[in-house]
């Protein structure tokens, strides 16, 4: 097997963490069992396999094609953020008139800026941290490309990854706490750099790779020791659980990977696939209207079960995510074709 495994079932990637993160925002839903009660409230780590996989996927971009900055970023934008106002410009309109957040959060949540400024009523943090990641990303391919010239990629990844962390554990310590979100993900935003770097070489995934990423899973073995004994302020050093997925969301990709390979997994593989090529607007909606789970439940009862209710809203978010992401891109080739003719006329 090839790292370009990778991205040959990014899609399929993408979807089984789409539906991981649906399942941690279900925070009531009761599997039955603890294990897979506790695999739920893990789910935040689906956004870890996103981080990867996305600027896994920017690299190989950048390096297949020379980009000037500001048409690498349009192209970006272009991608997210008309997905992004169809949800957010009504989910924000709503939290103003049913729920008392203040008009300025519809300026604030445009702005892409209402994660800095913290404001009431401000939108899901995701779409303004990968807008960051998408600023950094040509910078960060170029530094990192012109170290493996040099023979240094890895340790000087590995020095960027530390230095990730500890500006957590800055942040942390300072109280800036509802900035994690973002920087959290930053050692994974750098390994998925790598990632693309390797993918591009058509680097094979040998005995020594194995073997690097089982002993990585061992040490993510001992993070989690250390995140459920050295817990609280009064140690020198913070275990947030969140780190554990640096460790963990490679070998979890790559097992996925592997089964995707050898598996007659077809239909499970075109489920995942449609759920990962629609992620972006699945998770717009499951981060805004679907979070209203009070105000739903009121609408749809099941009685005292709560997985017929998620059942239900799961498959709903799905359908209108699919159907967002159709509209939105009939639109913009309609704007196209106007924009051509407009062109093509003058």
């Amino acid at each position: 097997m090839h790292y370009k495994a990778f991205s040959q079932y990014r899609s399929e990637l993408m979807g089984a963490a789409m539906l991981w993160v649906m399942l941690f925002h279900a925070y009531d839903l009761d599997l039955g069992l603890p294990l897979l009660n506790w695999g739920r409230a893990a789910g935040f780590g689906g956004v870890d396999i996103f981080i990867l996989l996305s600027s896994m996927g920017l690299t190989m971009s950048l390096i297949r094609r020379e980009q000037e900055y500001g048409a690498f970023l349009l192209r970006r934008s272009r991608r997210i953020l008309p997905a992004y106002f169809v949800v957010m410009v009504p989910y924000t309109l709503f939290l103003i008139l049913a729920q008392g957040a203040p008009w300025s959060a519809l300026f604030w949540n445009s702005t892409l800026l209402y994660y800095w400024v913290h404001c009431p009523g401000a939108f899901n943090w995701y779409i303004c941290g990968a807008m960051l990641f998408y600023i950094l990303t040509p910078p960060a391919v170029r530094w990192l490309r012109k170290q493996h010239r040099r023979g240094r990629l890895l340790p000087m990844s590995g020095a960027a990854m530390l230095a990730g962390w500890a500006l957590c554990q800055l942040l942390a310590r300072e109280g800036y706490y509802y900035t994690l979100d973002i920087f959290y993900r930053i050692p994974l935003f750098i390994l998925g750099i790598v990632f693309g770097v390797f993918i591009m070489e058509d680097r094979k995934l040998g005995w020594k790779d194995l073997l690097f990423w089982g002993l990585w899973t061992v040490l993510g073995g001992l993070y989690l020791y250390a995140v459920l004994h050295f817990t609280g302020d009064s140690y020198p050093i913070l275990f947030p659980l969140v780190h554990l997925f640096l460790f963990s969301t490679v070998p979890m990709c790559l097992v996925l990977c592997f089964l995707f390979q050898r598996l007659p997994l077809g239909w499970l593989r075109r489920f995942l696939r449609l759920v990962g090529e629609n992620s972006l607007e699945i998770y717009l909606l499951n981060a805004s209207v679907f979070s209203q789970v009070p105000l739903l439940r009121q609408l749809v009862s099941f009685g005292p079960s709560n997985r017929l209710y998620y059942l239900l809203a799961f498959s709903v978010n799905l359908v209108l995510g699919v159907l967002i992401h159709k509209g939105v891109e009939k639109a913009l080739a309609w704007y196209d074709g106007r924009k051509r003719a407009a062109v093509s006329v003058g």
